[in-house]
């Protein structure tokens, strides 16, 4: 599996880049927008040539900003405006993915079919990719188990440009106990099974702060938490899993990226080839 993490972009792309390299990236994940307002952005000629250039050979996942409630799309069009406005951003970069929170409603079934449409949109609209993540389990969210992740992958039916990000700390916040292979085993059998070999196409690597079961969205740093460090060793030496890209989104505290790349490096086999460029 590749190892990165989700990079800032504030700085502007070469200082991005430039993180990505510093740290050791073989991909990583960016807010393609201020991920806290609905103000919309524009990417400038400059912007476009740095981003081709310098992402020519490191993959880039985009990540939809906190604010659209895809959900919710039926009752705010901001939540779909929202979702469109980004995977246009991500279009005009040439970034093929983007990941997007199921969002939340107090009806499943209406949040389902309010998703479903929302991404229905962006896939006749736009030449990108929905990878659909996992949610903790808190309050309404959509997504909170596997097989709500696979109702809406069936709902929107595109098998071939939708796919599923699972985030460690989501699925062991919500009940899942991800430090057992077992668990592993039978998550991406059940996913496979419904949706189609290849239908897992990233993930989120992040520790919990909080224990198994808690609906609580705390990551933390590799090792640190209440995980562990085995899970990341499985899921980093399944060979099944070797052509997929995983980023950590752990606090950022001091030289604790360093730290937890270092972990990352040190759980690889080097009976395990690495995935090529």
């Amino acid at each position: 599996m590749k190892i990165g993490f989700h990079v800032p972009i504030a700085k502007g792309f070469e200082h991005t880049y430039a993180e990505a390299v510093r740290l050791g990236c073989e991909v990583i994940q960016i807010f393609v927008k201020n991920p806290r307002s609905w103000a919309e952005k524009s990417w400038s000629d400059a912007d476009r040539e740095a981003f081709g250039r310098l992402f020519r050979d490191l993959p880039v996942v985009a990540h939809l900003s906190y604010l659209p409630n895809i959900a919710r799309s039926d009752e705010d069009p901001r939540n779909l405006a929202g979702f469109m406005h980004e995977a246009r951003l991500c279009a005009e970069l040439g970034i093929e993915a983007i990941v997007a929170h199921c969002g939340s409603r107090e009806s499943v079934r209406k949040g389902i079919d309010a998703a479903a449409r929302s991404v229905g949109e962006v896939l006749a609209a736009l030449p990108v990719s929905v990878f659909l993540e996992n949610a903790a389990g808190q309050g309404g969210a959509v997504g909170k188990s596997i097989a709500e992740l696979i109702a809406l992958h069936k709902r929107i039916g595109d098998a071939k440009r939708v796919g599923f990000c699972l985030d460690t700390a989501h699925l062991f916040e919500s009940g899942r106990d991800v430090r057992r292979k077992t668990v592993w085993d039978a998550i991406i059998g059940e996913m496979e099974g419904r949706c189609g070999p290849g239908c897992i196409r990233f993930f989120h690597l992040n520790d919990s702060k909080t224990p198994k079961g808690s609906r609580r969205d705390r990551h933390w740093h590799i090792g640190k938490g209440c995980i562990g460090e085995g899970c990341f060793r499985f899921l980093l030496n399944d060979k099944r899993l070797a052509h997929l890209g995983g980023v950590m989104e752990t606090p950022k505290m001091g030289n604790m990226d360093e730290k937890n790349m270092a972990v990352m490096r040190s759980l690889l086999s080097p009976l395990v080839p690495r995935p090529s460029s």
